[in-house]
């Protein structure tokens, strides 16, 4: 089951529509941490769609308490960002049941977590911003989890 790691999104409606996404491949499960907003925000319920009623989700305080919890539970650690030793996403070689650590829309992913990551990938783009929305992020790597599903 994968596992979505949202490390301090600070838009509501960024964290509700990952929960659309992520519902889209269930079983899969979202971790929120720090700032995020929780089920029970207006706008983040808006967003989600109901969805956060149905995909399980737990909170803790520090994104790096999540990743260690995820890479305890013997889950990959697969960070989502555009580092110099990132691989494109459907050449990377994750498991399924990753947890896929999506980092803050301003100030990308915290180093800490980054330097904990088995991997790094990101989604090759050719404008010149580089600076796709988080949210559409984790709908590009549900999309590859689910294509590798049906191979």
């Amino acid at each position: 089951m994968p596992l979505f790691i949202l490390d301090n999104l600070r838009s509501a409606f960024n964290v509700g529509s990952v929960f659309r996404t992520v519902e889209a491949v269930l079983p899969a499960s979202v971790f929120l941490t720090g700032i995020c907003c929780r089920p029970g925000n207006r706008k983040l319920s808006h967003s989600s769609r109901g969805t956060h009623a149905v995909v399980p989700w737990r909170y803790f305080s520090e994104a790096v308490e999540a990743a260690i919890w995820a890479k305890n539970s013997g889950r990959m650690l697969v960070a989502v960002e555009n580092s110099d030793d990132a691989i494109p996403i459907w050449e990377a070689r994750f498991e399924l049941s990753s947890a896929f650590i999506l980092g803050n829309e301003a100030d990308g992913l915290n180093p800490e977590i980054a330097k904990m990551a088995d991997i790094s990938i990101y989604f090759p783009q050719s404008g010149t911003r580089k600076c796709i929305n988080v949210s559409s992020t984790a709908a590009i790597i549900a999309s590859e989890i689910q294509r590798r599903k049906c191979l």
